[in-house]
């Protein structure tokens, strides 16, 4: 995708955003995204979660992205993990704590379980998620279901995973860029004794940091979206979360108490952030499993 292609896409994509559409799906078809996807997958699902994660916007855009790349027919609504892995078979039964991203329709659920295996579900309601962060569109899903009232299907839960991975990072990546735009914004028009809060090299430093970590995460995203491994995914997701976590740390001290209000944009990117990285393994639990790889790696 060259570089004019890329500006026009985001152009058109943001314009989505900015509209607050109730059904992103629906108008991306509308505008041939079926045919960009197909020109250049990695380049428009990374625009699209970056620019998804830079609005705040919430979407069912990964299911498309993770049933795609499993394999998987007939466009199910998929049951993401809250903690990973995500399902568990016991005497017989299949157990599920997820979410759903979207008001659940009359589809099947997917299950992912495994490398190679998913559960069709028929059967499953779910429940508005509420906490800290009303506006995710999360509705929970809990199931304790005998095997014999699911459908087993056999799909590539390996790649599927990896491309949920890339496609949370982008969005990560896009979450803290907002994070850092307000933040700037703020020190920028807010002075203390006379100057810019924004002059001083304390809060200079702090959101400098920030900003050299998420271009990392950038970095490492493209190098993930490059090779298509498994292991690329997970690492640059786990250290784009590591970057929001950071960018947000940073954007809440210099923003000050205004930055924890309702009213101010900063809590709600802050919130979605820390739903993204739970989303197929957070950033802390990730980084001891790779750290662990990595050692047992080495003493081989």
């Amino acid at each position: 995708m060259d570089a004019d292609t890329r500006d026009l896409l985001r152009d058109s994509v943001r314009a989505l955003f900015a509209a607050d559409t109730t059904d992103l799906l629906a108008e991306l078809d509308e505008m041939g995204w079926a045919e960009v996807v197909s020109d250049d997958e990695a380049a428009a699902v990374d625009l699209l979660f970056t620019e998804q994660g830079r609005a705040g916007a919430a979407s069912a855009a990964l299911d498309d992205v993770l049933t795609s790349a499993a394999g998987a027919g007939g466009n199910p609504v998929v049951v993401h993990p809250l903690a990973w892995p995500q399902s568990a078979v016991h005497a017989g039964r299949l157990v599920v704590d997820g979410v759903v991203l979207h008001a659940p329709r009359d589809r099947e659920a997917l299950v992912i379980r495994g490398e190679t295996t998913g559960f069709l579900v028929t059967d499953w309601s779910a429940e508005a998620a509420g906490g800290f962060s009303p506006s995710s569109g999360l509705h929970r899903v809990r199931l304790d279901l005998p095997l014999d009232d699911v459908h087993p299907v056999a799909l590539d839960a390996s790649q599927a995973i990896a491309a949920a991975r890339r496609a949370l990072a982008a969005e990560l990546i896009g979450n803290a860029g907002a994070m850092l735009d307000l933040a700037a914004d703020h020190v920028t028009q807010r002075t203390q004794f006379g100057r810019p809060i924004g002059s001083y090299q304390s809060v200079r430093h702090r959101l400098a940091d920030a900003y050299a970590q998420v271009e990392a995460a950038r970095e490492l995203v493209g190098v993930a979206w490059a090779s298509g491994s498994a292991w690329d995914a997970r690492v640059s997701k786990a250290y784009a979360g590591w970057a929001a976590e950071t960018t947000a740390a940073a954007c809440m001290q210099v923003c000050g108490a205004i930055g924890l209000t309702s009213e101010h944009a900063l809590g709600r990117y802050v919130a979605r952030a820390r739903v993204l990285d739970a989303l197929y393994g957070g950033w802390e639990d990730a980084i001891h499993d790779i750290g662990e790889h990595l050692l047992g790696e080495a003493g081989r």
